[in-house]
C-alpha cells in the first residue's frame, strides 16, 4: 500500500540520502539554531564586512542539512525581501582532500560560477565594472582575467579551458588581446582570481548581496599532511583578506576523535582563527526538541493534517517514540533519522499503521542492532 494511503505521507521524511527537489528540503524544529542562520545572513546581506562562522557538532548533528537548507533560493529570497535586498549569491563545495587540495578548492569554485549568466546580468555595468576591478587590485594580470570573465566578446568556452588550465601555451596567445600573457601558475593566482570575483558579483550589491560560501567536512584537514593543511589555511586566509567586503564563509566542523573543539588552534591557523566571528552549535538534542523536529517533519510531508483526526505523531505514537529515544541514549538527528526511517520502511513492508511499541519492541534488533537491541 502507498505511504499515502497507509501513512498520510507523501514519502519518508526520515530517509537519509540527500533530497531531490528543493521542495523536500524542509527545517524542523531546533528555532533557535535556525534564527542564528538567519541572522548572520541577514547581517550579511546589510552589512558590508565579510566574516568566518564555525558550525560545530557531532556527525549527523543537521551541519550539512543547514547547509542544503539555507543553500535553496526560495530561502534566500525570504530573508533578502525581509531586510530589503538582492539574494546572497550561495556555492556549497566539500573540503578537498586529494593532493592538490587548492587546485581542486579553485576549481570546485569555477564549477559553480555561471559565466554567461554573470555576463548578461552585468552586460549594462561592464564599463563601471571594469574601472571597479582597476580598483581593487593591482595584479595587472589578475584584472586582466577577471575583465575576460564579463568581457562577452572573449570566446566562452575557450574561457572556460583557461580557467580550468587546460590551454596550451600556443592557444593561450589568443588572449593578449585582452592582456592576458600567461597561464594561471600559483596558489596566488587562484585566491586572488576567486576573491576578485566574488568583489565583482556583489558590485555594488546591486545584484547579489553577498557570497555566502559553505565548505563542508573542514575537520578533514585533520588528516592532510601538514604542508596542504597549511596551504589550506593560508588559500583561506587570503581569500578572507583579499574579499574584505561581502563574504560570509561557514565551516562545517565535526567533532572526533581526531578533532575537538579544543584542538582548533592545532589544525587551523591562528590568522584564521582570528577572524571567526560566531560558532553555531549543534548539540545532542533534549527529548523535547526532538519529538518537536519530529511533530514539525511529519506535518510538512503529511497528505492531509487533518484526516481522521490522526495525532500529531501518527503513524507513531509517543510511548513508542519515547522508548525509542531512551533506547537511543542521546543519539545525533541521524541515528534518530535512521531508526524511524526504517521502522516506516518496516511498517510499510508489513502493511502495518500506525506502527505501535509492540511492534517497535518486536523489531528492536533490526531498527537499533543487535549490540544496543
Amino acid at each position: 500500500m502507498p505511504y499515502e494511503d497507509l501513512f498520510n505521507l507523501k514519502g519518508n521524511p526520515f530517509r537519509l540520502t540527500p533530497a531531490v527537489s528543493s521542495d523536500e528540503i524542509f527545517w524542523a524544529g531546533f528555532p533557535g539554531i535556525k534564527q542564528q542562520f538567519e541572522t548572520r545572513i541577514k547581517r550579511a546581506m546589510k552589512i558590508p564586512n565579510s566574516s568566518l562562522v564555525l558550525n560545530w557538532g557531532e556527525y549527523g548533528s543537521g551541519k550539512t542539512h543547514a547547509a542544503r537548507y539555507f543553500g535553496k533560493r526560495e530561502t534566500l529570497a525570504s530573508l533578502a525581501e525581509q531586510v530589503g535586498m538582492p539574494v546572497p549569491f550561495f556555492t556549497f563545495i566539500t573540503l578537498p582532500k586529494g593532493k592538490n587540495p587548492i587546485d581542486d578548492f579553485y576549481t570546485s569554485i569555477i564549477d559553480k560560477i555561471d559565466i554567461q549568466g554573470l555576463r548578461e546580468m552585468f552586460a549594462e555595468d561592464l564599463n563601471e565594472l571594469n574601472a571597479y576591478i582597476d580598483g581593487i587590485g593591482d595584479n595587472n594580470y589578475v584584472n586582466a582575467v577577471l575583465k575576460a570573465i564579463f568581457n562577452d566578446e572573449v570566446d566562452l568556452p575557450f574561457l572556460r579551458r583557461y580557467l580550468y588550465q587546460s590551454t596550451t601555451a600556443s592557444e593561450n596567445k589568443a588572449l593578449a588581446d585582452v592582456d592576458i600573457m600567461r597561464a594561471i601558475s600559483s596558489d596566488t593566482d587562484y585566491s586572488k582570481i576567486i576573491s576578485g570575483l566574488f568583489s565583482c558579483i556583489t558590485f555594488k550589491k546591486k545584484y547579489y548581496s553577498t557570497i555566502i560560501l559553505w565548505i563542508d567536512e573542514f575537520e578533514d584537514i585533520a588528516i592532510m599532511t601538514k604542508v596542504n593543511g597549511d596551504k589550506t589555511n593560508s588559500f583561506l586566509r587570503e581569500i578572507i583578506d583579499n574579499t574584505p567586503n561581502n563574504l560570509l564563509i561557514y565551516l562545517n566542523l565535526t567533532q572526533s576523535a581526531l578533532f575537538n573543539i579544543e584542538d582548533l588552534g592545532e589544525y587551523i591557523s591562528e590568522a584564521v582563527k582570528s577572524r571567526i566571528k560566531d560558532r553555531i552549535n549543534f548539540e545532542i538534542p533534549k527529548r523535547e526538541e526532538t519529538l518537536e523536529y519530529i511533530r514539525e517533519l511529519l506535518g510538512y510531508y503529511r497528505v492531509d493534517p487533518v484526516a481522521d483526526g490522526r495525532i500529531n505523531y501518527f503513524p507513531f505514537d509517543e510511548g513508542l517514540l519515547n522508548q525509542l529515544l531512551q533506547d537511543l541514549n542521546n543519539s545525533s538527528l541521524r541515528g534518530i533519522n535512521e531508526s524511524l526511517g526504517l521502522l516506516l520502511d518496516l511498517g510499510e513492508l508489513d502493511n502495518l499503521s500506525p506502527i505501535t511499541r509492540d511492534y517497535y519492541d518486536a523489531n528492536k534488533s533490526e531498527i537499533l542492532g543487535d549490540w544496543k537491541g
